[in-house]
Formats: C-alpha cells, sequence, structure tokens
C-alpha cells in the first residue's frame, strides 16, 4: 500500500474513532463527497487530494 493511501487511511480511522465515541458524524453532501462533522461546529471535507476545513 503506498505511504499516503496508508495515511489517509490512518486519518479516517480515527476520524471514524471520534463518530463512535459519540463526537462527530458522517455526512454524504450534495455532490456526494463524504464530509466529518463534529459536534463542537467544525466540518471536514474529505476529497481526493485531502482533507479541507469547511467551517
Amino acid at each position: 500500500m503506498p505511504e499516503s493511501a496508508a495515511a489517509r487511511r490512518r486519518v479516517q480511522g480515527h476520524c471514524q474513532a471520534l463518530v463512535e465515541a459519540g463526537t462527530a458524524h458522517w455526512h454524504i453532501n450534495a455532490d456526494g463527497a463524504t464530509e466529518l462533522h463534529l459536534h463542537s461546529g467544525e466540518a471536514y471535507l474529505f476529497g481526493p487530494q485531502g482533507v479541507t476545513r469547511l467551517k
């Protein structure tokens, strides 16, 4: 597995841990892209080149 793919899997695993802890939830936006919304108000978009903070 390329290093970038392994890093992406680790980041997604940490994000999934936040979901399982009840502090975030996954959301599929109108474009079909995956977002992570934290209950504290932050939101992140998961794109092909990386993760972008939305708010």
